[in-house]
């Protein structure tokens, strides 16, 4: 099954065994790796608006 599914990869599509899931896992990172900047940056601009409203209302007593 193992010999199949491997002649299956390296000749019909060209590629060794190993590409495949190591593709994919590197498609699942890049993914990873944006929603979690993104979210980051939603964070630290959710952050510095508190931070603000917090200076002004200290400054303002």
């Amino acid at each position: 099954m193992w010999i199949d599914l491997f002649n299956f990869v390296h000749n019909s599509l060209g590629m060794h065994f190993w590409e495949l899931p190591a593709l994919i896992v590197g498609v699942l990172l890049l993914v990873e790796i944006i929603v979690h900047s993104l979210n980051q940056k939603r964070r630290e601009g959710q952050f510095d608006k508190e931070r603000k409203e917090k200076l002004e209302t200290l400054q303002s007593r």
